[in-house]
């Protein structure tokens, strides 16, 4: 393969992989029905002429049944009253209408096979259609539910993604420094506490020093 026709099927290849990502499945589904629909609408009105051709050859084949009768009691009628000679005419009518018959019973035939060919492709396309409507619902609602489990995988995807991006053990460390450097300054309070009362029992005693004074 050439690098032209490797180029060519990679663009192609990505070209496809855009348009998967932009089409919408069920929207396709849809625009599917609607051209079966218009395509079942078109073959029934194509189908229409067919099939009443039928119902016509089958009408004009029953005249010239009723016609063959005609003449036929026209022969009889003439051979009873002894004229042959017209009885020989009607005979002829009687003929070319049996002949009329036999050929528009074959066009009936040809013309029946390829109506029921006809109603038949119209059944198989409707039920295609029908087949496509109940597809198009299952497809709908799995499409909806992958939509929202996306959704929910992205969701959860980026709360993980956000929590990797905080430090449990940093945040902890800094907690137990604050803590540690309170409790520091809470020792610090205390301690200069009791220098207070150290330097309390340090003050002059009055008293004490005035009795040193009686003891002279």
């Amino acid at each position: 393969m050439g690098i032209f026709n490797r180029i060519s099927n990679m663009f192609r290849a990505k070209v496809n992989d855009t348009l998967d990502n932009m089409e919408n499945p069920v929207e396709l589904l849809d625009q599917k029905i609607r051209d079966m629909e218009e395509s079942l609408n078109k073959a029934k009105l194509s189908s229409a002429q067919i099939l009443g051709n039928v119902h016509e050859i089958e009408k004009k084949m029953e005249a010239s049944i009723k016609e063959s009768k005609e003449f036929d009691e026209k022969v009889r009628f003439a051979m009873g009253k002894g004229n042959e000679e017209l009885a020989k005419k009607a005979l002829e009518k009687k003929l070319e209408a049996d002949k009329k018959h036999e050929s528009l019973k074959a066009s009936y035939e040809e013309a029946s096979k390829k109506a029921e060919v006809i109603k038949k492709n119209l059944r198989d396309l409707e039920e295609e259609i029908e087949k496509t409507r109940n597809y198009r619902d299952e497809a709908a609602a799995r499409y909806n539910n992958a939509e929202a489990s996306k959704k929910v995988n992205e969701i959860l995807a980026n709360v993980q993604t956000s929590n990797n991006r905080i430090n449990i053990d940093d945040i902890e460390r800094k907690i137990q420094k604050k803590e540690a450097m309170a409790e520091g300054l809470e020792d610090l309070r205390t301690d200069n506490s009791l220098d207070k009362e150290f330097e309390k029992l340090k003050e002059l005693d009055l008293d004490a020093e005035l009795e040193k004074y009686k003891q002279q």
